[in-house]
């Protein structure tokens, strides 16, 4: 950034770019050596890491190419890299992000109903804003920027666009209104009612004045009417709360709001974008975020997006390109410059700069008075946005409600140093071993020479060769012989230690990045090393490697949606509704209402994020182990309907069938049913005569003088033949207990009572078969003439005892 005076005639814009050159322009020369850190090790993911720092154009050239590798061309070819740097990262990348992290939210008062809802409300808002911004791609994004830059900031902002949606909003207009007012509740009174309270109160006096001798002593009661004679006079009130009218009211004018018709608005969405260093500056002295003054987010951009944002700099920026970008630092643009330029530019890019400067940055001015009159202004922070020199924007935002950095526990710094620094000697070395050992075997073909004056060269080169053919020489060779006429030099043979050498190099990349072979499926080294068991043990003890920045992303993760989910509350103008599959594998439509929003979030946290996630294969082996327990109550848990789409899924095999599959479909099935209908009503219950005395209000037998309740049957009969009793009655009950059940019984109580009484029946089939089962147990123990065919009725044998058929003998 320039270092020239601002010339605008606002003293604030003039203060603020002050600040905004200190911020930018403090520890500059550490600044220029980590962006040059950072592009050198995007050229090496990108399989260019024959680099070098060209000082004359402040920008990495690539070996081979161009004037300044001159003399390069004879050993580029020998220069055949194998991309292991991206490998190995690579790696760690699909290791880390198997699945995403959850969010759940936790109320700030446990008793507090209102704050139980609004954190039930944050979990379905982490949802929607893991739909609305791809978080899986956010996720890849922020392990790469790990991997080669080393901090990750995520900026939160909440951007209104019709693309979201609109909605209605109405509006309203000030008018000034004379009349009489509530002095409580500030409503428009009707003349009349006034005058009517008048009269009442010149009754009063006239009825109670102390003068006549009439007056008999009467209990006065405001909350009931008056009885002057024959006429009962009621108070006046105010119709809208109730307050009596005062007699000696007098008018007024007040400024109300009329309502003026509706207006069209754009819904507004949270969105996040992950950024690292090269677009991201901190104070390289801070600890934590709290620590640093500022944030510099800077990017390059073409010309006509700044000024479709801005209009207003039409006329004060340099539309001539990159060339005559005011204001710029070279190395800053070429290390944010994308790799597919190769040595050109951009035509129309300009620089943004956008800032967002703390409280404390304000005493970097030259005043104390200046300093306050910017907290005065600005006491929660500013965020400021250049183009080239010229301010385009200020106004009032905090830098911790839109920004989120990681840190590093073993880094005593906010910026640390990417996980690729440590592999960029290894892909270096691997680079030199290539090159050496194709030359090597290059040269390992020995070079043979031929003396033409013995050896017909030309006629030889000219017929093909043919196996047994005869080959001509020329004449007057006199007493030489034919093989005194060739020579051939002496080969150089490949040392097996260059691939002995090459493997250890191999192993330290592995054991350096944590990217170790049982990770990946690699081969494995040592006894037992072939075994499925060797295998996963090996795998489990490799992913302990990674806990250390897992643990470091997940803490960083529940922290951005403890920024995003106020920031979407504070967005939100109407019920919002979004679409999702359930567990069932169908549609379902998730609402958040904002009367749920009305408590208070106590914390963010995540779900099962102190161990790395598993992947299918480990929960498939997991699965097995469990298969052979023997245990009757794993299998039961295994065999449960909600864990039936769960374990199709490990098994991945299309054509395999689980038995209650189907029973379980057709109930969720039912249930949808249900749930969008109401109950038939079956009308009164049956009564003994007698026990009615009124035909329109029958009493319960066990509760006397209480009127019976009607009855009501499901809208979806039970099949008592086809249904699987017992499978459906579990799915209903876990629907009826569950969130969707809870939510029903308040918002949908017709459903939720249409889904109980079906369970109902269920429950009521399944007793009744049970009973049958009884029965026929029962049954089939009791002989013909009513005695049980387990006892003898013989004479002397106790009870209890049975013979044995084959020898007669008590048993």
């Amino acid at each position: 950034m320039g270092s020239g005076k601002y010339t605008e005639e606002d003293p604030i814009k003039i203060d603020l770019k002050t600040i905004c050159d200190k911020a930018y322009n403090e520890d500059l020369s550490t600044r220029q050596i980590q962006v040059r850190y950072w592009k050198r090790l995007k050229y090496y993911w990108n399989n260019f890491s024959q680099v070098f720092w060209s000082e004359a154009e402040n920008s990495y050239k690539i070996w081979g190419q161009g004037a300044d590798s001159a003399g390069a061309e004879d050993q580029s070819y020998y220069d055949r890299p194998v991309n292991v740097f991206k490998a190995f990262l690579e790696t760690i990348i699909a290791a880390l992000s198997v699945n995403i992290p959850a969010i759940s939210c936790a109320p700030d008062d446990a008793d507090n109903p209102n704050d139980i809802a609004t954190a039930k409300a944050g979990n379905k808002i982490s949802e929607l804003l893991y739909k609305h911004n791809n978080v899986i791609f956010l996720w890849l994004q922020a392990l790469y920027i790990y991997c080669t830059e080393g901090l990750i900031a995520m900026y939160v902002y909440t951007d209104a666009d019709e693309k979201y949606g609109t909605y209605k909003e109405k509006k309203y207009k000030d008018e000034s209104v004379t009349g009489y007012f509530c002095p409580s509740c500030k409503k428009q009174l009707d003349e009349e009612m006034v005058i009517q309270a008048k009269m009442i109160s010149e009754q009063l006096k006239v009825k109670f004045d102390p003068n006549e001798n009439d007056v008999e002593l009467q209990d006065y009661d405001d909350e009931k009417p008056l009885n002057l004679g024959d006429e009962v006079l009621e108070p006046v009130v105010c119709p809208e709360c109730a307050i009596a009218i005062d007699p000696n009211l007098a008018q007024s004018t007040l400024m109300i709001p009329r309502f003026n018709g509706t207006t069209t608005k754009a819904k507004s969405r949270v969105c996040m974008e992950v950024y690292g260093g090269l677009y991201v500056k901190v104070a390289n002295y801070a600890k934590k975020q709290a620590d640093t003054p500022y944030l510099g987010w800077f990017f390059e951009t073409s010309y006509v997006n700044v000024l479709e944002a801005y209009p207003d700099l039409w006329d004060k920026i340099d539309k001539s390109g990159w060339a005559s970008n005011q204001g710029s630092d070279p190395i800053e643009q070429y290390a944010r410059l994308n790799i597919q330029y190769r040595g050109t530019v951009p035509d129309d890019n300009v620089s943004m700069k956008t800032y967002w400067l703390r409280p404390a940055s304000y005493n970097w001015l030259e005043t104390k008075e200046k300093a306050q009159a910017l907290k005065k202004k600005y006491p929660n922070g500013v965020k400021v946005v250049i183009v080239q020199d010229v301010i385009a924007e200020v106004c009032s935002e905090s830098l911790d409600d839109h920004w989120v950095l990681t840190q590093n526990p073993t880094s005593d710094y906010l910026n640390h140093e990417p996980l690729g620094e440590i592999l960029v000697n290894i892909q270096d070395i691997i680079n030199d071993l290539i090159s050496l050992t194709l030359q090597l075997i290059e040269h390992g073909i020995p070079e043979n020479w031929v003396d033409p004056s013995v050896v017909a060269v030309d006629a030889i080169n000219q017929r093909e060769v043919i196996p047994g053919a005869y080959s001509p020489i020329k004449q007057g060779m006199g007493n030489k012989k034919v093989s005194d006429a060739f020579y051939a030099t002496q080969a150089a043979s490949v040392s097996p230690e260059i691939f002995q050498f090459y493997k250890i190099i191999n192993e330290l990349g592995q054991f350096v990045s944590g990217a170790l072979p049982a990770i990946f499926g690699g081969t494995m080294q040592g006894a037992g090393g072939e075994t499925a068991a060797a295998y996963a043990q090996a795998k489990g003890m490799s992913l302990q490697r990674l806990q250390t920045p897992w643990k470091m992303l997940t803490i960083w993760w529940k922290k951005v949606f403890g920024v995003a989910i106020p920031a979407y509350m504070k967005c939100i103008v109407e019920d919002e509704k979004f679409v999702k599959k359930n567990e069932q594998g169908d549609f379902v439509n998730v609402f958040i209402e904002k009367a749920e929003l009305s408590g208070t979030i106590g914390s963010v946290e995540l779900e099962n994020a102190e161990q790395l996630p598993i992947t299918e294969e480990q929960q498939r082996d997991l699965i097995l182990q469990l298969m052979t327990l023997n245990n009757a109550e794993v299998f039961e848990a295994l065999a449960a309907p909600e864990n039936l789409p769960w374990i199709r899924k490990i098994v991945r095999i299309p054509q395999f069938r689980l038995p209650g599959e189907d029973d379980r479909q057709k109930e969720y099935e039912e249930i949808k049913e249900l749930i969008n209908s109401v109950p038939i009503p079956l009308g009164m219950p049956m009564v003994e005569p007698g026990m009615e005395e009124n035909p329109n209000v029958q009493e319960n037998p066990e509760q006397p003088n209480q009127p019976m309740e009607p009855q009501f049957a499901p809208s979806v009969p039970i099949d008592p033949i086809l249904d699987n009793h017992k499978v459906a009655s579990e799915i209903d009950r876990s629907w009826l207990v569950g969130d969707a059940g809870r939510l029903a019984k308040v918002k949908n109580p017709d459903g939720y009572m249409n889904v109980l009484l079906h369970y109902q029946q269920h429950i009521a089939e399944l007793n009744k078969q049970m009973a049958v089962m009884q029965m026929t147990q029962a049954a089939q123990q009791t002989g013909p003439n009513g005695k049980d065919q387990n006892t003898s009725g013989s004479k002397g044998q106790g009870p209890g005892k049975m013979k044995d058929k084959s020898n007669g003998n008590p048993v």
